[in-house]
């Protein structure tokens, strides 16, 4: 459907931009991104040069990129004004370290060069390691003492400086529980948005939050992704906007009964998200171009979903692993091949001492080798795939290996031609943090329609 209006985002925290896609495929234009991580910027202005070319009606330049017959400098050399667009979007800046105002500047700088009357939604979520459950059983301190705690200011310093209509703040569900200095850190954000924006609503209503925390949640796998993870979700809009929309107010309403009708449905599997993929050894593959689809007459809904608009394979490179853990690979696929449940470490002692790591705390953590089961959603995909893989352990014994970033992706719903820039370890962070795509589609979509009403038809 052909949009009259043109509705503006800018993207905090963006991160590789999970959040910016879904939105973008929702029809916003995400204008301003800010992130500090020099690799997430490269992936950034890599999506710009996706969809510039697309509108320009030159795909194929970005095809050839993909299949590494001409790189992103020749393609920005062709076309300066595409060039210049995205070095205004892409703001690679630290927040905490970069001055303030040179931030702010920057951000009002692209609005004015994009011709944007204002900036109608503010995306964002700080890195969650703070407030993550399992990053802080890893910490002695409970990262009490972690700085990040409070990055959630500078999200509020933008959301003052713009005023958008709406807003939406995402975040791991172990935000309600994390303490900074014996204080609940969501209390305190909380206190902070209500006092800086009494202009603003929150849904769902703020008496809610302590007496029914989960109405603030929103697992992905009820929004037809192939992985369960659970993200706490705070859209706030202008009370103003209730004038011309009444039905803003009800935005999250919606997203719940979605996700109960897509739960009646099924969730998808890891052999929905990945079970075409090509086979790999350890040690093969690319972390760039690995060739083209093979003809498949037999593709899934959502593996068509993916491949739509990509000439092939990128970022589907398989690590080497230690002998050991290949052994210890086989061992928990065969286990729950032959029957059994899902194998621990308490298990591997019981059956096959003699592959136990030879790592201290071998109490904790005893789910830290774990297979993807063709038949289920995957685990949660964080960044602590970068490390190792264990947790990511691909179902197939053939193959014997943990997942590639290209498996990661699809897992997480980002489409085929979705181009990871920089190592391979930096590819795995940036798609382990994402939010996923079809959830920020899903959000934006709803958010789209709200908006429409309250601007009417041009």
């Amino acid at each position: 459907m052909k949009r009259n209006n043109k509705f503006y985002a800018i993207d905090l925290f963006a991160g590789c931009g999970g959040l910016s896609e879904g939105f973008t495929q929702a029809g916003f234009e995400v204008i301003a991104q800010v992130e500090m991580n020099r690799c997430a910027c490269e992936t950034l202005k890599t999506r710009h040069i996706y969809y510039g070319l697309k509108k320009l009606k030159k795909g194929y330049l970005y095809d050839k990129y993909l299949k590494e017959e001409i790189n992103k400098e020749e393609i920005l050399s062709k076309f300066d004004d595409l060039a210049e667009s995205i070095s205004y979007r892409v703001i690679q800046a630290t927040f905490g370290n970069d001055e303030k105002s040179e931030i702010l500047g920057r951000i009002e700088s692209t609005r004015q060069y994009h011709k944007a009357p204002k900036f109608h939604v503010l995306l964002g979520g700080p890195p969650c390691q703070p407030y993550s459950i399992a990053g802080r059983a890893r910490d002695p301190w409970g990262m009490e003492n972690d700085e990040r705690h409070f990055l959630y200011k500078h999200y509020l310093e933008i959301l003052e400086s713009f005023q958008p209509d709406i807003f939406v703040y995402e975040n791991v569900p172990g935000l309600f529980t994390a303490k900074a200095g014996g204080n609940r850190i969501f209390e305190k954000m909380l206190d902070d948005f209500i006092s800086l924006h009494p202009a603003y609503e929150i849904i769902p209503p703020l008496q809610q939050i302590y007496t029914e925390p989960c109405n603030y949640i929103l697992d992905t796998a009820d929004f037809l992704i192939p992985q369960r993870r659970k993200r706490l979700l705070l859209v706030g809009y202008r009370k103003s906007l209730e004038e011309k929309n009444p039905e803003i107010k009800n935005i999250f309403t919606k997203l719940q009964k979605l996700a109960l009708k897509n739960r009646k449905k099924g969730y998808l599997t890891v052999d929905d998200a990945i079970g075409d993929l090509p086979p790999l050894r350890p040690g093969e593959g690319s972390n760039g171009w690995y060739g083209y689809y093979q003809p498949s007459s037999s593709l899934k809904a959502y593996q068509t979903e993916m491949k739509r608009g990509s000439p092939g394979t990128v970022n589907h490179s398989a690590r080497t692993h230690m002998k050991s853990d290949l052994e210890r690979y086989k061992f928990f696929i065969e286990y729950h091949k032959n029957g059994n449940g899902a194998a621990t470490l308490d298990t591997l002692k019981m059956e096959c001492p003699d592959l136990l790591p030879e790592h201290k705390h071998l109490d904790k953590f005893l789910d830290r080798f774990k297979v993807q089961w063709w038949t289920r959603p995957s685990s949660t995909i964080t960044a602590h795939i970068c490390k190792d893989g264990h947790y990511y352990i691909h179902p197939d014994i053939s193959q014997c290996r943990s997942f590639t970033v290209r498996e990661a992706a699809r897992c997480q719903s980002f489409p085929d031609n979705f181009k990871f820039e920089g190592p391979r370890t930096e590819q795995f962070k940036q798609v382990g943090n994402a939010v996923p795509p079809k959830l920020a589609k899903a959000i934006g979509i709803f958010i789209m329609r709200e908006l429409e009403k309250v601007y009417g038809e041009k």
